[in-house]
């Protein structure tokens, strides 16, 4: 049927700029996060870019249920203010019509979501942490670069060098502020590299330079000038990486009987969900008097999306609460919504100053009699 067929595509175009503008917003913010991390010196530089891909994939269930929503509203927004549902309405179709492209065109898209959601993102985010894990658990100068203040893991000491040699892995310029307790120890030297002893512990070895040692009173003060000095590296590892609830497979979530893990289980399906059921209430809530001015239709989409979301994050609070069933908060948001739509949308098929419900029977005869009873005059 062209109706069916035109919507579909005109969705299908709107869907597809939808999504470019909101990941690339999405990838912009991930980007200026990530390198204002990797200046501050808790992620490695060389890893900068596989950590906006994986950042950027975390937000795709989101982004793929604001474009459903945003494309169906500007769809049938555009075709009230151009009057070609006024064109439609006149050839015997009705808002109802519009259902069938709307579940058509939503639901590749809300499965597409539940994978992302199910599996894609928890990938990303564990590959994110382990990434960073990674890079906590380098040696104190493996993690130093020219020009840049680093700090140990153990955040009692502060590395800088001002130059550093690719192919002699020697470093110039070398500043080193050391603090055990109240103490502060300062070593400066031009030039130093890293050894390892036989016992395998790894030293930063510092050639022609002077150390200042102060104590906590501020009374004594040391300065000592040295040849060569070694400074001993931090080699022990981090904490073992956080395998979280977010992170953890689909399977292993359904085996897990745990409230946490029935509320995350929840919510990874929940959000997939709210694609389709936003899809539909977007064709009442598309409504615009051509006679109006313009509508801030895809304002109002994003501040329902946020509020719908926000129910569900409510709904999961209180499963990981144990204060509601899981069955019930995965249906409950979403039958609120769709009854919402329904009413929507019988009220606008409703004409104007139509009665809610029929006139009796009686009532209707007695008015007949009445009419056909006039007599017409010229």
């Amino acid at each position: 049927m062209l109706f069916r067929s035109s919507f579909r595509k005109d969705f299908a175009q709107t869907a597809g700029a939808t999504f470019v503008a909101l990941f690339t917003i999405i990838v912009t913010t991930v980007l200026v996060r990530t390198l204002g991390q990797a200046a501050g010196g808790t992620v490695d530089n060389a890893e900068v870019f596989m950590l906006i891909l994986l950042g950027g994939l975390q937000y795709l269930p989101a982004a793929l249920v604001i474009t459903v929503f945003i494309a169906v509203m500007g769809v049938v927004s555009r075709a009230f203010k151009e009057q070609e549902m006024t064109a439609w309405f006149a050839s015997g179709l009705s808002l109802h019509s519009l259902i069938r492209p709307v579940i058509r065109f939503a639901i590749p898209l809300t499965v597409l979501a539940l994978a992302c959601s199910v599996w894609l993102t928890p990938w990303a985010k564990a590959e994110l942490d382990a990434a960073k894990d990674r890079f906590a658990k380098r040696s104190d100068v493996s993690k130093v670069s020219a020009g840049q203040f680093r700090e140990s893991g153990d955040a009692n000491r502060v590395f800088f060098v001002e130059r550093q040699s690719e192919l002699t892995k020697q470093v110039e310029n070398v500043f080193v502020v050391d603090a055990k307790g109240e103490n502060r120890t300062i070593v400066s030297a031009s030039r130093g590299k890293v050894e390892i002893d036989a016992d395998g512990q790894p030293y930063l070895v510092l050639s022609e330079g002077r150390r200042f040692a102060l104590d906590g009173t501020g009374k004594r003060f040391t300065s000592t000038e040295f040849e060569t000095y070694g400074v001993a590296i931090d080699n022990t590892l981090g904490a073992a990486p956080s395998y979280q609830l977010q992170h953890r497979r689909v399977d292993y979530l359904i085996a897990d009987t745990s409230l946490p893990a029935r509320a995350e289980l929840l919510w990874r399906i929940s959000l997939p969900l709210s694609a389709l059921v936003l899809g539909l209430l977007a064709i009442p809530l598309a409504f615009v008097n051509p006679r109006g001015g313009q509508s801030l239709n895809q304002v109002f989409a994003l501040l329902i999306y946020l509020t719908y979301s926000n129910v569900v994050s409510v709904t999961q609070s209180m499963v990981s609460k144990g204060k509601l069933d899981f069955w019930l908060a995965l249906a409950l948001p979403h039958l609120a919504v769709l009854l919402l739509f329904w009413f929507l949308l019988v009220r606008r098929n409703r004409p104007a100053g139509a009665a809610w419900f029929r006139r009796p029977a009686s009532a209707k005869l007695q008015l007949d009699d009445v009419v056909g009873n006039q007599e017409i005059k010229p």
